[in-house]
């Protein structure tokens, strides 16, 4: 059987590859209910690790199957690979979705995942790709209310799209620490926080880890 990980967004989601935006977003929200961290369903199922995949999968699939320009570049993918044709997409030819490629790099699929093309990209991926977490910048619970606001992301978005409780990511942001849930916990949280921010999560979950750890180690002394 093929694991969650390896399957398509479409499998994943288990959505039609018409589906419109709306049951994306349907297929999403119950998909996120079901494999977070707190679910009781599949508690049991994964691991923490495999979970996180698993989520940060969702969540990449998210937003390449709600951006037309994305979607048009994932759906011509899986055309190349063989696991669909273009009348299961609504294509009217390969030829049309080649017409974007060019401009598309800078958004790729792989570009979401690794990040690779930030340089050879210039401004443009500079403008879609903001980043308050430098080798300059610790990052603090207001550090990332900042980015988020920038974003014009509200809490209430983000509770929707990664199920995480409002009140854990108005903890995480206003530095609640000793409200905050174990710090296995913690670091999948943040992840996904980073991921709906487009912010680079290695940095964000390692800076703010960090932070906590001080002040536990201080609250202990």
């Amino acid at each position: 059987m093929e694991k969650l990980t390896d399957q398509n967004y479409y499998k994943l989601l288990g959505i039609s590859p018409r589906a419109s935006f709306d049951e994306v977003r349907c297929a999403y929200d119950q998909a996120m209910s079901i494999y977070s961290t707190d679910s009781i369903a599949t508690y049991s199922l994964f691991t923490q690790k495999e979970r996180e995949r698993i989520l940060s999968r969702l969540v990449h699939g998210y937003k390449t199957l709600t951006n037309s320009q994305l979607r048009k570049e994932y759906n011509h993918s899986l055309i190349e690979r063989g696991e669909l044709c273009p009348q299961e997409i609504g294509f009217p030819s390969l030829e049309e979705s080649n017409g974007v490629k060019g401009k598309l790099r800078e958004v790729s699929v792989e570009s979401l995942v690794q990040n690779e093309e930030k340089a050879e990209n210039g401004k443009q991926a500079s403008d879609a790709n903001l980043d308050l977490f430098d080798d300059q910048t610790r990052v603090t619970g207001k550090s990332i209310k900042v980015l988020r606001t920038a974003r014009e992301i509200s809490l209430e978005e983000i509770y929707r799209k990664t199920k995480i409780p409002k009140k854990t990511l108005n903890d995480i942001e206003e530095e609640h620490f000793e409200e905050l849930p174990a710090l296995v916990y913690l670091k999948g949280f943040l992840k996904s926080y980073a991921e709906i921010l487009d912010a680079d999560h290695s940095q964000m979950v390692d800076g703010y880890v960090k932070r906590y750890l001080e002040w536990k180690n201080t609250s202990q002394k």
